[in-house]
C-alpha cells in the first residue's frame, strides 16, 4: 500500500477516554492524601494546606494534563504511515514507531474512533470518519502479522 495521511482533531472526551485510564490509581491517591490533608488541616493546624504542594510536584504530568483539556477544546492530530513506520505528530511533538509493533486494532463500543495499540505502550485514537477501510486494513494486517508470530512462538515452546 502507498503511504498515506491522516489529519485529525480530538475532542476533549476522546482524549479523557484514552489518556485519563493511566492516572486513575494516581488519582485515587490523590483524593486519599487532599482529604487526609484537608481533616488535618481543620483539626490539628492550617498549616497542614501546606501538603498540596507535594501532590502538585509528584503528579504535574497529571494537572498538566487537565490544564490541557481544559483550555484546548481540540487537539489536532497528524498521522503519517509509510512502507515501514507510523509517524504521530500531537501539539509539535513527534513519535515514529514500527508499523511491526503494532500489537492491536480495535474499535471502541460506540463505534466512533479506532484505537491503535503498540508494542512499546503508545495509544493513539484515530476517528472512524477519518480512516478508510483499505488504510485500517493496512494497519490491522500488522497486528494481525504479530498475532501469528505470538502463537507461532507459544506452539515452539
Amino acid at each position: 500500500m502507498a503511504p498515506f495521511h491522516i489529519h485529525y482533531s480530538l475532542s476533549r472526551r476522546q482524549r479523557l477516554v484514552n489518556e485519563l485510564s493511566p492516572w486513575i490509581p494516581a488519582i485515587a491517591g490523590l483524593i486519599g492524601f487532599v482529604c487526609g490533608a484537608i481533616y488535618l488541616a481543620a483539626v490539628v493546624s492550617p498549616w497542614f494546606l501546606l501538603l498540596f504542594v507535594i501532590p502538585a510536584v509528584v503528579y504535574r504530568g497529571l494537572f498538566a494534563f487537565a490544564f490541557d483539556v481544559i483550555v484546548h477544546p481540540k487537539q489536532p492530530v497528524n498521522v503519517l504511515v509509510d512502507d515501514s513506520r507510523i509517524e504521530v505528530r500531537i501539539d509539535g511533538k513527534c513519535r515514529s514507531l514500527p508499523l511491526d509493533g503494532i500489537i492491536q486494532v480495535f474499535r471502541s463500543e460506540d463505534g466512533a474512533t479506532w484505537t491503535v495499540l503498540h508494542i512499546d505502550r503508545s495509544v493513539f485514537t484515530i476517528p472512524a470518519s477519518a480512516i478508510t477501510g483499505e488504510q485500517l486494513d493496512y494497519l490491522k494486517s500488522f497486528a494481525l502479522q504479530a498475532a501469528r508470530e505470538r502463537k507461532a512462538a507459544e506452539s515452539q515452546s
